[in-house]
């Protein structure tokens, strides 16, 4: 058995490491642990060897004791069996140390500054992440100094620990990412506050959170990314997933997601997209970004001005759950023009017999595909509209904008900068 008490990863930096007659063997250099775990065992240390000038696991099983001032073995160190890592194994310092956090409490990223290590049991074992400014300057050697400047204000530096059993592990390669889980997983946060999340961490842990997330959850967050951000993942995770993902999102937010990809990777997945998805796509992929067009979606609810208030109803039933939004219906004639709309107040309050022809508004407002994306905020915002109609030259219906997809032209300057902040 270990003679071991709590300590940090950090106190074990360059400490000397002897054999149990007090002859040197070398200094600790780094902490091995066995993933797997809730809390991982620690399996070894590794020794920078004072005569081979090499480096070398030493076992738990030849450690005697594991102090803040040295290291002893259990037998001479010409007795000394050494090892080296396996791939199931990570070293403290040189794989988790400033590794990224992520905080699913307050949506934020945070690093790991330090590591507590502590027995259960018999067995050595990581028991947290110091992610806060006094695990830093025990690092950097400076805490005694900061102590005693916060002691003469009759202050103490606080402990931020989260413990690891609130740590989920992301594989990124050789090294681990970690989501921390305190309040709610990052499955049940709100998509903008995974994109925030996904936004703020290195490129591998990008890909790792991003793949972790359910298809549905995944399309979600993935609209709310930043167009390289977006390219990123899609470029990066299994084409598979990507067309899962794909074919759970709008249509107008799909090509606002191919549309910033390469044009050939953008052929392959409209190929591989089931047809009458891939061919709306293609249609909005044909108008300007900047544009109504750019802008619109294809799906929406639209139904012929011959119905009954009655068949509206049945026929919004079927229609609801593929429409971006369900506050306006559209009605058209038998040749696709656009000759009305309604709401669902005077769809609700209207005669089941009456004409909806007879109760739709006829005097519509309505933007062409060309115009200019900030008119059609300009348009929303004055009419007071949750959404605008855009008709084609011989006034067919082609699409609508939502107030969401124009949102960051209508909010002023202040409340944009905000909101961006909160993602």
């Amino acid at each position: 058995m270990v003679l071991f008490s709590e300590m940090f990863v950090s106190e074990l930096k360059n400490i000397p490491v002897v054999d149990r007659l007090q002859e040197p063997i070398g200094t600790a250099k780094d902490i091995i642990l066995t993933v797997g775990d809730v809390f991982p065992k620690i399996t070894g240390l590794l020794v920078r060897l004072k005569d081979k000038k090499e480096e070398a696991v030493l076992l738990m099983g030849e450690i005697d004791l594991i102090g803040k001032q040295f290291v002893a073995t259990k037998s001479v160190k010409d007795r000394i069996v050494f090892a080296r890592p396996t791939r199931n194994e990570l070293l403290l310092r040189q794989d988790i140390f400033d590794k990224q956090i992520v905080d699913t409490a307050g949506a934020r990223v945070i690093r790991v500054n330090d590591l507590k290590l502590g027995k259960i049991d018999q067995d050595v074992r990581l028991l947290a992440a110091d992610v806060g400014l006094k695990g830093l300057l025990r690092r950097l050697r400076w805490l005694p100094f900061f102590a005693s400047i916060f002691g003469l204000f009759k202050k103490d530096i606080p402990d931020i620990l989260i413990g690891w059993d609130h740590v989920e592990s992301l594989k990124t390669g050789r090294a681990t990412g970690m989501i921390t889980i305190p309040s709610k997983h990052l499955q049940d946060l709100h998509p903008s506050d995974i994109a925030n999340i996904i936004s703020q961490v290195h490129s591998e842990e990008k890909t790792a959170i991003f793949t972790s997330l359910s298809e549905k959850t995944a399309a979600e967050a993935l609209h709310e990314l930043e167009p390289k951000i977006q390219a990123l993942l899609l470029l990066t995770i299994d084409t598979k997933k990507t067309l899962s993902i794909l074919e759970k999102m709008p249509v107008d937010e799909v090509a606002d997601v191919l549309g910033d990809l390469p044009p050939e990777k953008t052929d392959e997945l409209l190929r591989l997209l089931r047809p009458r998805k891939s061919q709306a796509v293609s249609r909005l992929l044909k108008h300007p970004e900047e544009t109504a067009g750019g802008l619109m979606t294809t799906e929406f609810m639209a139904v012929p001005d011959t119905l009954t208030v009655e068949q509206t109803i049945q026929k919004m039933r079927e229609l609801a759950p593929d429409a971006e939004t369900a506050y306006y219906i559209y009605v058209v004639n038998s040749s696709e023009n656009l000759v009305g709309i309604l709401s669902l107040r005077e769809l609700i309050v209207a005669s089941p017999d009456r004409l909806i022809s007879e109760i739709m508004i006829k005097k519509v407002i309505t933007v062409e595909p060309e115009m200019d994306q900030r008119q059609v905020a300009q348009i929303i915002s004055k009419y007071n509209l949750l959404a605008v109609p855009v008709v084609d030259k011989d006034k067919r219906l082609v699409g609508i904008v939502t107030v969401d997809d124009v949102v960051d032209f209508i909010l002023p300057p202040i409340s944009r900068r905000k909101r961006q902040m909160v993602g």
